[in-house]
Parts: C-alpha cells; sequence; structure tokens
C-alpha cells in the first residue's frame, strides 16, 4: 500500500491529449458564445432601431393625415374656393359616379354593366 502512496504521479500521453482536446473545445466554446451574444446585441439594436423607425414614420403619417382632413374640410374647400373667385359650380349627388381602382378580372361582366365615364351618367 505504501508502495503506491510514494510512487510519483504521471499524466500519460492520452490524458495530455484529452486533457489539450478538452482545453480546446472549452476555448472554442467561449469565443463562440462570445460572438453570439455580440451578434444578439447588433441584432437588437438593428431592431431598436427599426422600431424607431417605424415609431417615427408612424407620427409623420399622422401628421399627413391630419393636414390631408384639414385640406379637405368641406367648409374650407368652399371658403378657399370663394377667395379664388373659382368658376366651379356644385355639381349634383346623381350625377357623381363612383369607379372602384382596382377589377379583378371576373368581375369584367359587372364593369360592363355600369356606365363608364361621367359623361354617360350626367343627364
Amino acid at each position: 500500500m505504501n508502495k503506491h502512496r510514494n510512487k510519483e504521479r504521471r499524466f500519460s500521453l492520452a490524458e495530455i491529449v484529452v486533457l489539450i482536446l478538452a482545453a480546446v473545445v472549452l476555448m472554442a466554446a467561449g469565443v463562440t458564445h462570445a460572438w453570439l451574444k455580440n451578434s444578439h446585441v447588433v441584432v437588437m439594436r438593428d431592431a431598436d432601431q427599426a422600431e424607431q423607425r417605424i415609431s417615427d414614420h408612424e407620427d409623420t403619417i399622422n401628421s399627413l393625415q391630419v393636414k390631408i382632413d384639414k385640406k379637405l374640410n368641406i367648409y374650407q374647400l368652399r371658403d378657399d374656393l370663394e377667395r379664388a373667385e373659382s368658376r366651379l359650380e356644385l355639381v349634383p349627388v346623381s350625377s357623381i359616379e363612383v369607379i372602384p381602382a382596382y377589377q379583378p378580372a371576373g368581375s369584367q361582366a359587372q364593369a360592363d354593366q355600369q356606365p363608364t365615364s361621367i359623361a354617360q351618367s350626367q343627364p
């Protein structure tokens, strides 16, 4: 028993190779983990910037919508036309024709039944 206790313990070549391989794997894992964390930070920063731009665009859209609503106010339009001494006249609602912006190919028969120009629908 004392014989084993007094014997110097040395690592074999296989144990050293395994330890070196384990160290290399752990270092690679650490570097990969740091790289992925940095990539995550970059992606999150880009996402935050995109959200900020979206928010800015939404604010701009809302502001423009308010301006459009002010410009399309019927009373404001009438006042502007009067001040400009416009020769435009009121048109009866019955002479206004609604033309859809997009007609799918299957609804061509419906489009043929409707009047196609304002001149055809005016009295």
